[in-house]
């Protein structure tokens, strides 16, 4: 009897001492989670009504949320000073940097390799490292929707479209709203013209006076950081179509519409990843169907037809089996680009955009 006791007596200590030992395997393997300071730097205002101030209400929503702590930084030039001011962020203790442009890629490339334990985030990028991911939201497939409103919108056939530089992110964009245009009325035409700065009023406002004298536009859209154009736009009594954000309280009389950005869930995500150390680097490109890109509710001046055909395509775009660039697509020389058929790989999209489809008068 004491024989069989002091057996079950071996098994159970040798279950029990097996049990913690596994448990603290287990335990070392996960990644301790740690709460790391963060940085939000910015190209221009975080109250410029349209994609810094996006971005940095992303973050806010973030910050609110999760009881961290978030720094912010407006106007940071791509120069000596941004490399300087991120070096000074490390060293005192920052351990998550996210930048809202593609202009600070090249450096930060170089910061990422020079700092592995700190992680970098940068919108409009497309490289990436172990500590670096590059994202963007695919804006495209909600200009796309803004453009069949203005295509609706129109009497004149002449709709405006002030641009910052002339990138693939922008052409793409470009390309998008005008296939949404010529959808509902092919004989529309999209006058680009640009500014060459993301911040400029004064240019903004030079660039957009004088395209409005040339021709008689009746909607006009924008891809600048400053709002500018559609102020001009909207003292002259033109249709306005805002990007980054909703401003419909700005321009109560004239707005029709946005293509908006939710950056909060995506911040958490990713912020998340860093703290577990579970961050992996890549380039993120989210579309209507996460939520982080959308339109806004169309205004009272958008008529119920128009708002029909806006919703059914944007059903098409969320089954996820129809996208904006497929075929055909024609460019302005005429040249099919996309057969039917087929779609433009991402590839294309992002990095080697450098023509216009049909229905485009850029100068």
């Amino acid at each position: 009897m004491k024989k069989t006791y002091f057996i079950i007596l071996g098994i159970l200590v040798i279950f029990v001492v097996g049990f913690v030992i596994i448990s603290q395997s287990m335990k070392n393997e996960e990644p301790e989670s740690a709460n790391r300071k963060i940085a939000l730097l910015m190209n221009g205002s975080r109250e410029d009504h349209s994609y810094c101030q996006a971005q940095y209400e992303g973050m806010r929503a973030y910050e609110l949320s999760s009881g961290d702590i978030v720094s912010y930084f407006d106007n940071v030039q791509p120069d000596e000073r941004f490399e300087n001011l991120v070096h000074e962020l490390i060293l005192t203790g920052y351990g998550i940097i996210v930048c809202d442009s593609y202009v600070y890629e090249p450096k930060i490339t170089e910061l990422a390799h020079e700092n592995p334990d700190v992680y970098f985030l940068n919108a409009s990028g497309t490289e990436t490292a172990g500590n670096y991911s590059s994202y963007l939201g695919r804006v495209y497939q909600a200009r796309y929707l803004t453009g069949i409103v203005a295509g609706m919108q129109t009497k004149t056939d002449r709709i405006g479209y002030i641009v910052a530089t002339p990138t693939p992110e922008t052409i793409r964009q470009v390309n998008a709203f005008t296939i949404g245009v010529r959808k509902v009325n092919p004989d529309a035409t999209v006058y680009v013209r640009h500014t060459n700065h993301w911040n400029n009023d004064k240019i903004a406002e030079t660039v957009t006076e004088k395209l409005l004298k040339e021709q008689d536009i009746d909607v006009l859209t924008l891809h600048t950081n400053t709002i500018m154009p559609l102020k001009i736009a909207n003292e002259r009594g033109i249709y306005t179509i805002g990007n980054n954000r909703d401003n419909r309280d700005l321009f109560p009389n004239t707005y029709l519409i946005a293509c908006v950005f939710d950056w909060a869930p995506f911040f958490t995500e990713r912020i998340g990843e860093c703290n577990r150390n579970k961050f992996v680097g890549q380039h993120y490109w989210e579309g209507m169907r996460t939520g982080i890109v959308a339109i806004s509710e169309p205004t009272a001046l958008v008529s119920p037809e128009t708002k029909r055909i806006v919703e059914a395509e944007q059903n098409r775009i969320m089954t996820g089996r129809y996208d904006v660039f497929f075929g055909p697509v024609t460019d302005t020389d005429g040249f099919v680009r996309v057969r039917k058929g087929e779609n433009l790989p991402d590839t294309e999209l992002l990095e080697h955009m450098d023509w216009y489809v049909e229905g485009v008068d850029v100068e």
